[in-house]
């Protein structure tokens, strides 16, 4: 196991609130959903097909509508 590190971010105010909103809705601390937050994106930032879907597809559906829908593996 490695070895955990502190980290400090600044955010808005808002968005921490609904974040916070979200994490408890699912039954997790804050720096557990920063964690699955920090997992989720390294894998999306892995997954190039995503990437490609975002700049291909022809529908009413917004990038960000469409991140929602298709998820990375």
């Amino acid at each position: 196991m490695s070895v955990a590190s502190a980290i400090y971010v600044r955010v808005p105010r808002d968005l921490l609130q609904e974040f916070d909103r979200a994490a408890q809705m699912h039954g997790l601390s804050r720096s557990e959903a920063i964690r699955e937050a920090m997992k989720l994106y390294i894998r999306y930032a892995k997954a190039p097909e995503v990437k490609k879907l975002r700049g291909i597809a022809e529908a009413p559906v917004s990038a960000d509508d469409l991140d929602k829908y298709v998820l990375p593996g």
